[in-house]
């Protein structure tokens, strides 16, 4: 049997002139483009990302999955995902899984690789990285991340926890990911510790949200691509 060939595609932080010119070939190139959209949303973010590029003609097929839910939910809907995927490289038509982000860092792709690469461990792969939404944050404001010896620590946050042992340990900077259910919870204690802060949510959207200041950020909804950027001021 001859498989098409499977490409996880990167496509930055959600501003379409931050994908690489390998992956806008790669997605130029393929028969079938997967693009990721939650249950609790019904916008797809990397789907409205392709619509913004020229010159794809692949089919588009758009996956659900279980963002919030109980650990077996995700588990079947990764798996149900997965062999929607493997019928249509089994059938021989070249893949993307098109996901906001780098493919590699805290993305669906990871799980969706994982299953691919059990199924048949001989398929052709190539995963094309894409800029991290820290770095295009920092970028947004001109904002040094890290310099020197600065050390760079990177914590998802969407479960109730205390960041606040990682940021005073660390020289330097630590980005907060995924932020809507803590970040109210996150900036009052980052307050009371004296830490530099910089919030950031939808980058490179319509709705793009960029800042420092405590008392509009806290006005603000829930967000759920936002995260927050902290300098140890020790």
């Amino acid at each position: 049997m001859e498989y098409g060939k499977f490409f996880g595609v990167s496509l930055g932080p959600g501003e379409p002139g931050l994908i690489t010119l390998k992956a806008l070939n790669a997605l130029q190139g393929v028969d079938c483009i997967f693009t990721v959209v939650s249950r609790q949303s019904s916008r797809s973010v990397s789907g409205a990302i392709i619509d913004a590029l020229d010159g794809i003609t692949a089919e588009r097929v758009e996956l659900v999955f279980a963002m919030r839910d109980n650990s077996a939910d995700k588990a079947a809907r990764v798996a149900e995902n997965a062999e929607l995927i493997l019928e249509k490289l089994k059938s021989g038509c070249s893949c993307a899984f098109a996901t906001i982000g780098d493919a590699l860092t805290y993305s669906t792709y990871g799980y969706i690789l994982s299953v691919i690469c059990k199924q048949i461990p001989e398929l052709e792969i190539e995963t094309i990285p894409g800029v991290n939404s820290w770095s295009a944050l920092s970028a947004k404001v001109n904002r040094v991340l890290v310099k020197d010896r600065d050390e760079l620590s990177i914590i998802p946050s969407f479960a109730e926890e205390d960041p606040l042992s990682v940021i005073k340990k660390t020289d330097g900077t630590t980005v907060l990911l995924k932020t809507y259910n803590t970040r109210d919870k996150l900036i009052a204690a980052l307050n009371d510790a004296n830490c530099e802060f910089l919030y950031g949510s939808n980058l490179g959207m319509d709705n793009e949200y960029i800042s420092d200041n405590s008392e509009e950020i806290l006005l603000r909804g829930k967000e759920y691509l936002s995260m927050l950027i902290v300098k140890n001021k020790k």
